[in-house]
């Protein structure tokens, strides 16, 4: 109670149209209105006895259409001091900073009626002008909170004879701002263009109490009331003079809206029949001038703190606000339409998400808009789709790849989660510009870093590796198709040299799978290898299999044999497989490398390929001499094809 901190306090959550909302003149408005009770305003004494304003100070406007009015007042002979308890107490309540009587008053009355002021430095304003012009390109200035920045070009500037004192609408300058010398003040109230502040606060990220009113459209009838209560406060708290009059910079008066209402319109839309005459009061208390009334419509006039005023139906959904949306009855209708079956993609789609948690993947979901720089670090055909009218840099992109996000989630797992090691997937749309026309494709990432963690205490941990992340792939691959996976090399500039592959279905290009080059790794602050596949889902969508063949469990027993192929170095183990499979059809059930040697007994450049064959057929048990011939076509094949030769 002694540091005034005991009142009660209410947060409120508010729309983004509900720009009066932002103070407590807003809230008890609101009140009023709905309880049907008579609002009181505060009434300040404001003593003018000091010389004539325009004697004191001039106004310029050079930016009307930035800021279409400014007002000012002048205070001479302020004692700079510390506020008393009771301001310091109600602005830590609203979690606000004390900071001196002047400024404090600027911000009480901020919070009060919803209109930011600022106070400058008087003596500080070359010849005590102010002038409101736009801002040039790459035009630099220094805020309050002592950051140099470089405005947009277009931002509202206010300045004084010779420089830029203050970001209109946003934040003071350091050159111009309150000071214990200060003891003489040009006050300042202004309405500015919502769609300029916006624009600028979301340019620079720079958010404060005064922008996020202005950005949703100040009172710009309210200036007087603000400028001379905040007036009277300073008077009261630092003593002072306040000078005679006040400037008032209007050139384009801004018009209120006039709305019609229909009588009928209200029961179409809402349900419910309200009576003309509770509409009416409603329509009052919010604030609206009443300008005529029949049996068909009533015609109000939009209050200059309501800016979203300006449709029927923001009047009816007013008058829905204030009825009560408890009163009004719910019927919701009764159909008898079946569900629409899922598409082929929104079935692969849950089939993929299946298999993957079932492999031990986890599922995350990252934003499709992305910070502009996350386009360059993967070398995609096309390019980015930049939206217009972003909220801010780190989302001002449509994604052209996955990866970028994923590894974002890795480095926060990592650095600030303490993640040895973890395996992600996730399904998502990438959105491209090629040849004129914008593209959109799903997609699914499969991403590992670090170690792989054992099943049991027992199981050794290792680092997942590149042949986890394919097993994988080709598993999906299997599952939906009922086809094999091959791949063919694949060099760009996202993978480790030689490690990234294209992942291929019947010779048609479904992905790609490969280790991260450590560059871009390091770019996300990730030291331990990283592995990465990307499957495209449309492409899947051709190749999955509708009809599954089911076939009894064999009733004769396999025929095993190993083979240890000698090859060259430059010879893949995918190569010799397919050899020994076309080769050995239809005898040949499986194929299963499981032993790459290198070292004493070859040559340098050669390798040996050991492979596990099983032989089988439906009908009879295969005699050794069967099994021979094919094992000794097998051979031949391959020496003739890729230069094997057996390993004795």
């Amino acid at each position: 109670a002694y540091l005034h901190l005991d009142s009660e306090r209410f947060s409120v959550d508010l729309t983004p149209n509900r720009a009066d909302g932002h103070s407590h003149l807003g809230a008890a408005r609101d009140l009023a209105a709905l309880l049907d009770r008579k609002l009181e305003r505060p009434d300040p004494v404001l003593v003018e006895d000091g010389p004539p304003v325009g004697d004191l100070a001039d106004v310029s406007v050079e930016d009307p259409e930035g800021c279409p009015r400014y007002v000012a007042r002048v205070i001479q002979g302020i004692a700079i001091a510390p506020s008393p308890a009771w301001l310091a107490g109600r602005l830590r309540q609203v979690g606000l900073r004390p900071i001196n009587n002047v400024v404090d008053a600027t911000n009480y009355v901020l919070m009060a009626v919803g209109h930011p002021l600022h106070a400058f430095d008087y003596d500080r304003l070359a010849e005590h002008r102010i002038v409101v012009r736009a801002a040039s390109d790459g035009e630099n200035f220094t805020t309050l909170d002592d950051v140099e920045r470089s405005i947009p070009g277009g931002s509202v500037m206010i300045c004084d004879a010779e420089r830029a004192v203050a970001l209109g609408g946003i934040m003071g300058g350091q050159n111009s701002e309150i000071s214990a010398d200060t003891t003489n003040v040009l006050l300042e109230a202004a309405y500015f263009n919502p769609t300029r502040i916006r624009r600028t606060s979301k340019s620079l990220g720079l958010s404060t109490e005064a922008s996020t009113r202005f950005e949703r459209g100040a009172d710009h009838d309210g200036l007087i009331r603000a400028i001379d209560w905040c007036a009277a406060l300073i008077q009261e708290l630092g003593g002072g003079t306040v000078a005679r009059g006040v400037i008032d910079v209007y050139p384009n008066p801004q018009p209120a809206a006039e709305i019609d209402l229909r009588w009928n319109q209200i029961p179409r839309i809402l349900g419910v029949d309200i009576p003309r005459d509770e509409v009416a009061r409603q329509m009052t208390a919010l604030g609206c001038e009443i300008l005529a009334r029949d049996e068909e419509t009533i015609r109000v006039r939009q209050p200059s703190w309501r800016p979203d005023l300006t449709r029927e139906i923001d009047l009816i959904e007013e008058v829905a606000r204030l009825w009560g949306y408890e009163r009004i009855p719910t019927d919701v209708a009764r159909t008898s339409s079946s569900p629409a079956p899922d598409s082929p993609e929104k079935r692969l789609s849950d089939d993929v998400r299946r298999l993957l948690v079932g492999m031990g993947l986890q599922e995350i979901v990252t934003s499709s808009l992305v910070p502009e720089r996350h386009s360059s670090l993967v070398e995609v055909q096309g390019s980015a789709i930049e939206l217009a009218n972003y909220s801010s840099a780190d989302m001002s992109t449509l994604r052209m790849h996955l990866l970028p996000g994923m590894l974002e989630v890795a480095k926060h797992n990592v650095m600030h989660r303490s993640a040895s090691g973890m395996a992600l997937y996730e399904v998502g749309e990438v959105f491209r510009e090629l040849d004129g026309e914008y593209e959109q494709r799903r997609m699914v990432g499969m991403l590992m870093v670090g170690e792989r963690p054992g099943e049991t205490w027992a199981d050794e941990r290792r680092g997942w590796d590149y042949y986890d992340l394919k097993g994988v792939v080709e598993t999906l691959v299997r599952r939906s198709a009922l086809l094999d996976m091959d791949v063919v090399p694949y060099d760009l500039s996202e993978y480790v040299p030689q490690t990234g592959v294209r992942a291929r279905i019947a010779e048609d290009e479904v992905g790609v799978l490969g280790q991260v080059s450590p560059a871009l790794c390091e770019a996300f602050d990730l030291s331990m290898p990283v592995f990465y596949g990307q499957l495209d889902l449309a492409e899947m969508i051709r190749h999955c299999a509708t009809l599954s063949e089911v076939a009894p469990l064999p009733r004769y027993p396999a025929a095993d044999r190993d083979l240890a192929l000698v090859v060259p170095e430059s010879v893949s183990a995918q190569r010799v497989e397919e050899v020994v499979r076309n080769t050995g059809v239809p005898l040949l059930r499986r194929a299963v490398l499981f032993d790459v040697y290198r070292g004493p007994g070859l040559a340098e450049g050669e390798k040996s390929l050991g492979f596990n064959l099983e032989f089988r057929t439906g009908e009879r048990t295969l005699t050794d001499q069967e099994v021979d011939d094919v094992m000794r076509l097998i051979v031949e094949r391959a020496a003739d094809e890729t230069g094997a030769r057996v390993r004795t």
